[in-house]
């Protein structure tokens, strides 16, 4: 990886690392928090040259606390080796009162890993320490000595 794309790359991390923090930080002080219902589970097993992957994504249907008609969540795909969700399974959830819609899991896994893992690719790749594994072709190079 060139220096000039190791420093886009550093600073796109770096800008989302902090767009995820407030974000989660705003969820985290002004969320609601509600109980919802799985109402399904979607599966999939995918194989590549790592081996064999199962995930799943979850639909659960909650009703905000303002009331209103029951909203619907998908939650985004995940690794399901370990746990196995099957509809009618509580699920919490948390929103913001302005937007009831816009809703996400109420975890603290992942309001902390998402950032701290985009701060330290983004720190990573500003000081220049990513490298690809795959071989680079030279198209040009220059020696000033």
């Amino acid at each position: 990886m060139n220096r000039f794309l190791s420093l886009l790359v550093g600073v796109a991390c770096l800008c989302g690392s902090v767009y995820m923090a407030k974000r989660s930080i705003e969820f985290r002080r002004h969320g609601e928090v509600v109980t919802g219902e799985v109402i399904g589970v979607d599966r999939q097993l995918t194989h590549d040259d790592d081996g064999f992957d199962l995930s799943e994504r979850v639909r659960v249907r909650y009703t905000p606390l303002s009331g209103g008609p029951p909203l619907e969540m998908r939650t985004n795909w995940v690794t399901a080796w370990i746990s196995r969700t099957k509809p009618g399974d509580p699920r919490s959830v948390r929103y913001l009162p302005d937007d009831p819609a816009d809703a996400r899991e109420d975890s603290w896994l992942i309001d902390l890993l998402g950032p701290v893992a985009l701060l330290l690719i983004g720190v990573g790749a500003f000081t220049g320490n990513l490298t690809s594994s795959r071989a680079e072709n030279v198209l040009w190079s220059s020696r000033d000595d």
